[in-house]
């Protein structure tokens, strides 16, 4: 996710075609609402979208049935950001490698949904579309841990290799960086080294099973 982008929407284009101008205009109003989100706003209101994406209020609405399509068009824009920055790991990789890799994209990952976060909760809880999004991520990132760590898992009992799978996927769920950074106040290479020692403990536990 291009946080300078997203903080200095595209500008309308006078001489584009009806449909380009109407991609442009949702597109403007959607990255003006996810930069009031990643300012902070756990609710953006339609004058602050509107004036900031150059249009009027009517026309945010004209794009949107009611803010609540909208936020979840927002959610949308950040959980694909989220998945299509996965890393490509090969599962050949030292162990160690592949976790500081893992830990390194989570990482940047959590900074720039932490300011969103309250945003994301709030929107979850108040919209089946986000739900069912938040649940798509949790699966995803599920099965990208299940590729990642193939040979470890591979070699554990199956239901060791479910324990550790599911153990990893809530240590690097998106809440575990919101309770290092902001429930421990603890700066990011310490989130992460706390972090690196769980994921480690993780495997060491589902080894000890064997």
């Amino acid at each position: 996710m291009d946080v300078e982008t997203i903080a200095h929407p595209p500008q309308l284009h006078t001489h584009a075609g009806r449909g380009d101008r109407v991609a442009r205009t949702r597109e403007a109003i959607v990255a003006s609402a996810l930069a009031l989100a990643l300012a902070g706003e756990v609710a953006p209101i339609v004058r602050d979208i509107a004036k900031m994406a150059g249009v009027s209020a009517r026309t945010v609405f004209q794009h949107f049935a009611d803010t609540a399509e909208l936020y979840v068009a927002v959610l949308a824009r950040v959980l694909a950001a989220a998945v299509g920055e996965m890393p490509d790991l090969a599962a050949v990789w030292p162990l160690d490698e592949r976790i500081s890799a893992i830990i390194n994209q989570f990482s940047q990952r959590g900074e720039r949904l932490l300011p969103m976060w309250t945003f994301v909760e709030t929107l979850q809880r108040r919209s089946t579309d986000a739900s069912d999004m938040i649940v798509q991520m949790y699966s995803a990132n599920r099965e990208q841990l299940a590729i990642w760590f193939e040979r470890e898992l591979a070699a554990l009992p199956t239901e060791s290799r479910e324990r550790t799978l599911y153990a990893l996927a809530m240590a690097l769920a998106p809440e575990s960086w919101v309770v290092l950074r902001q429930r421990l106040d603890l700066p990011v290479e310490k989130a992460r080294d706390e972090l690196r020692f769980v994921v480690q403990a993780v495997f060491n536990d589902g080894a000890a099973r064997r």
